[in-house]
């Protein structure tokens, strides 16, 4: 299997890389690709597991940044761009253009990738993670094909799939996998078998989405309140302290409260204050589990006056104490 990335951006013009058939490997293969040249500074974490290969890019680019790309080898993909923007075009009929602006993500099939790919920002990071039809039935079965009728013939007839046209905002839930993948500590067998159990943990809810994809079709919510959901989701994320309230949030966003909370809740699945509570709850384990915070520390660093109320908070949201954090770190 071979990749290759053609782009007057990289210092040695075209890059190619080699993969085992399938991905397949017994033991966890790690890679750190470092990038230096004039227009392009950062690193790409390159992991490839057992039928999977996980990519975490983190770096500055000098836009307009222009890449060719062309892959030997049929591409299911989820896609996060956590920082930046990505836009694909294609140059065949056996895959489709996909655009993904900051902080959203998409889950695509594309049975040959031969296109443009176009950066228009300065800073990316982004998760991306290619995995295997084998991959899908071994951990599956073959009824993953029934969960969408859409998603199931294009896997049988080698189709271009795209799950969202418009690529979905990431939600507090995918978050908090994102950061327990991007940050795993842990080292060989045992990182291989975390990392493939949270794949499977997201394949899991996108499987979930497939399954009411057209219940979720029906509901629409127009570019302009799109955005401005956006906005307000932006806002809460850089506030979780001291988050606004519904009102301020209404007159912020020039959004009225009714639709607020509702185009709210159809774009990131959930009611504000549950959205807010999980994000202040994530939060707060990475506190504990990397800055070592104790849970009265990490209670007022994300805005609660009561160590108890937070910890009461933090159960409801994760099933248990978060006194358990100290005992698997």
């Amino acid at each position: 299997m071979k990749s290759v990335l053609k782009s007057d951006s990289f210092a040695q013009k075209t890059i190619t890389r080699t993969f085992p058939k399938g991905f397949k490997t017994s033991q966890l293969n790690e890679e750190t690709l470092i990038s230096s040249s004039a227009l392009v500074i950062g690193e790409t974490k390159e992991m490839v597991l057992d039928g999977i290969k996980i990519n975490v890019r983190n770096g500055l680019i000098t836009p307009p940044f222009i890449v060719d790309v062309e892959h030997d080898f049929p591409f299911l993909k989820i896609h996060f761009e956590i920082e930046g923007s990505s836009r694909y075009t294609p140059r065949n009929d056996k895959s489709v253009a996909v655009y993904i602006p900051h902080g959203h993500y998409n889950f695509f099939f594309l049975p040959e990738v031969n296109g443009r790919l176009e950066y228009d920002c300065t800073k990316r990071k982004t998760l991306e993670i290619l995995f295997t039809k084998d991959y899908l039935e071994r951990v599956f079965g073959q009824t993953f094909k029934n969960i969408n009728a859409e998603f199931g013939e294009a896997l049988e007839k080698d189709m271009p799939f795209l799950m969202w046209k418009q690529s979905k905002p990431i939600t507090s839930q995918l978050h908090l996998i994102i950061e327990e993948i991007v940050n795993c500590k842990y080292k060989e067998c045992i990182k291989k078998a975390y990392l493939e159990s949270k794949i499977t943990e997201i394949l899991s809810i996108f499987f979930d989405c497939l399954t009411h994809k057209k219940k979720h079709q029906e509901q629409h919510v127009n570019k302009d309140d799109y955005l401005k959901i956006i906005h307000a989701e932006s806002i809460i994320q850089k506030n979780i302290k001291n988050p606004p309230s519904i009102l301020e949030l209404s007159h912020i966003t020039g959004i009225n409260q009714f639709k607020l909370k509702q185009n709210f809740k159809l774009i990131f699945g959930k009611p504000i204050f549950t959205y807010i509570t999980e994000l202040r709850m994530e939060k707060a384990k990475k506190l504990i589990t990397e800055k070592g915070y104790n849970i009265t520390e990490a209670s007022y660093a994300i805005g609660y006056k009561n160590p108890q109320h937070f910890t009461a908070a933090f159960k409801k949201t994760h099933n248990y104490l978060p006194s358990k954090l100290k005992n698997v770190t």
